[in-house]
């Protein structure tokens, strides 16, 4: 269908058509040209008062030889342009008739977007912003992987997937259906109708051990714990995790109070066990093995991502389980950036993305904030999906670590509806309106109606609900999350008002002998029985008290002084306009303290005209 004539000046890369007939932002739109359709797409449509309607395209390129060329001659002021047909965007786009179906062209339902299968061994990545179809999507590729007869083990951080196993009760037409699946979980008393998952607690290693402990280890705890592996090696007989703690016991060293701390961590986190689930029993063709880790603790969640990933990298490099792919929901905490915190998970994630293909171990990297994730990692997905992006740092992140993302496809990223998708992955990024689920989708499907804008921050958690306060005070509260920054180095940490920039809070760190005695006293354990422990002479515990004391870290009567810091930090995800903008910039509160690392926190409050209530101390301040 004819739409319209091209207008004014025409370069080789874009131009302007004034529209007989109605044309939409993102259609595609051909023109002929020295014997070759040209295929464009339509960038911004402009009506004048007169009625008179003008649209921009910019050129894609035409198919000569299974490439997409760009054309090199400029086409001709007053051709006409007319509508593309499907043959000529299929063709033009280099899209496929077979694989996994993602869903349809999203401004032509006739026309449906396929993926190589096999290119999911080389890893993809879907990114998007809460509410956008991040976790719907990542349903129907895992749909499609599984009719594919490939086995997917899924990381889920909120217990989302296990729905695959049941039918979609709103497909009003076509197939419906659930699916194979195996649930597993290192929380059986949340997640009860999944199966325990527990690693082996026999001879673990050095290395190993190191790994899983969350802090570096002193030169001296290093050689309490190589001393300590040796002397039960030497036995000759399989030890467990309480065999090692005992052995640690036994050394004479002083190092190794905080050793036992980590040791018994690993103990107390109920993920290893003499009896552990059998790791080749996880993956089947054509079966979903989700790994719920729904009220998971977060370091425990990482040391499963990193058992997980290290056990089963190891057992598919010797083919003893077959080829298969990890989805990592909530991917930036089990791979971060660096300056965005650390996880034990992170360096074997980073050799999987690298060599993982090669034994075929495909990664899954499902995210909200790309600019958190590890660009290693990113780089390495060969098949991308984006859905709605607006953060400029994690577009920012997008556009360096994949290509095809061009200026004018990242504004068209910002402006997405939810459940519509980039796909990169063919020879031009195409726009996709991602197919309806056939498995029931866990989370909460967003549409444009209901779409509200969040982000996902880091901030002191509180305490109670909002709905609780407001019931409990009698007034109309609204929340607001107040800008923070946390700064810290090996000597103390400090909270800065990312508004005022003034010093909210401080408080000195502690390590060896002072940290020990700190742990004892808020165990509520006595001055004698904490010299039971240490080993100490009473006139140096009571010296080291004293200078807890003008550390301010404990009162006058020895007990520990709580303070902000103890409320802890947890991931957030808020309305954007719920969040007050930073003033401070971030170096500038970094200055404060030599040698450190800086973080935006926010923190939380209820507050009216009148009231202003604090869901962390769970008081009112004013």
């Amino acid at each position: 269908m004819q739409l319209g004539t091209i207008e004014g000046e025409v370069d080789t890369s874009s131009f302007e058509f004034r529209a007989t007939e109605e044309v939409r932002k993102f259609d595609f739109v051909s023109v002929k040209s020295s014997d070759k359709w040209i295929l464009a797409q339509v960038e911004e449509v402009t009506k004048h008062p007169d009625g008179e309607t003008l649209a921009r395209a910019n050129i894609i390129g035409y198919r000569d030889k299974g490439l997409t060329k760009a054309p090199r001659r400029v086409i001709e002021p007053d051709s006409i342009v007319y509508q593309a047909d499907q043959e000529l965007i299929s063709e033009t786009l280099g899209l496929q008739d077979k694989g996994l179906q993602v869903g349809n062209l999203e401004t032509n339902e006739d026309i449906d977007i396929h993926v190589n299968a096999d290119q999911f061994y080389k890893h993809f990545a879907v990114l998007a912003q809460t509410g956008a179809g991040k976790s719907y999507l990542t349903g129907v590729l895992i749909e499609e992987l599984l009719e594919q007869d490939m086995p997917v083990m899924i990381l889920d951080p909120h217990g989302e997937f296990s729905s695959l196993r049941n039918p979609n009760p709103e497909k009003e037409d076509g197939e419906t259906r659930g699916y194979n699946l195996k649930e597993y979980s290192p929380n059986t008393d949340i997640n009860s109708e999944a199966m325990p998952l527990q690693f082996s607690s026999k001879n673990l290693g050095k290395k190993e051990l190191m790994t899983l402990i969350p802090d570096s280890l002193t030169n001296s705890q290093m050689g309490v714990l190589y001393n300590s592996l040796k002397r039960l090696k030497e036995k000759e007989e399989d030890y467990s995790l309480l065999d090692i703690e005992d052995a640690v016991s036994q050394e004479d060293s002083t190092a190794k109070w905080n050793l036992l701390n980590y040791l018994e961590q690993l103990e107390e986190s109920g993920l290893f066990d003499p009896d552990p689930v059998d790791l080749t029993d996880l993956l089947e063709p054509g079966q979903a093995t989700v790994i719920n880790l729904k009220a998971v603790e977060p370091d425990a969640a990482e040391m499963t991502a990193y058992m997980l990933a290290k056990k089963l990298f190891d057992l598919r490099k010797k083919d003893m389980v077959p080829p298969f792919l990890m989805v990592m929901e909530e991917a930036h905490n089990f791979v971060p950036e660096k300056g965005f915190g650390q996880a034990v998970s992170n360096p074997i994630l980073r050799k999987i993305a690298s060599e993982g293909r090669k034994f075929g171990l495909g990664l899954g990297v499902i995210s909200q904030r790309p600019a958190r994730i590890d660009k290693n990692v990113l780089s390495q997905c060969n098949t991308q999906f984006i859905l709605r992006v607006t953060n400029p740092n994690d577009l920012k992140a997008i556009s360096k670590s994949f290509e095809g993302i061009t200026s004018e496809v990242e504004d068209m990223i910002k402006s997405l509806p939810p459940g519509v998708s980039f796909v990169l992955g063919n020879d031009y990024p195409v726009m996709t309106d991602v197919r309806q689920r056939k498995s029931q989708h866990g989370g909460e499907t967003q549409t444009a109606e209901t779409y509200v804008e969040k982000e996902n921050i880091e901030a002191f958690k509180p305490q109670r609900e909002l709905s609780e306060v407001k019931h409990e005070i009698g007034e109309d509260l609204s929340e607001a999350w107040y800008p923070l920054y946390l700064v810290e180095n090996l000597e103390k940490k400090i909270l800065i008002d990312g508004v005022k920039d003034q010093t909210k809070a401080e408080k000195p760190k502690v390590e060896g002998q002072d940290r020990k005695i700190l742990d004892l006293i808020k165990e509520g354990r006595s001055k004698s029985e904490i010299v039971d422990e240490t080993g100490l002479q009473v006139s140096k515990i009571a010296s080291k008290m004293s200078e807890l004391q003008d550390k301010g870290l404990i009162d006058e009567n020895n007990e520990v002084e709580e303070t902000i810091f103890d409320a802890g930090l947890d991931d957030q995800v808020v309305k954007e306009e719920t969040l007050i903008e930073y003033e401070v910039d971030k170096e500038e509160a970094g200055s404060r303290l030599p040698d450190s690392s800086v973080s935006r926190v926010y923190y939380p409050y209820f507050s009216d005209q009148d009231t202003v209530y604090d869901p962390v101390l769970e008081k009112k301040v004013g």
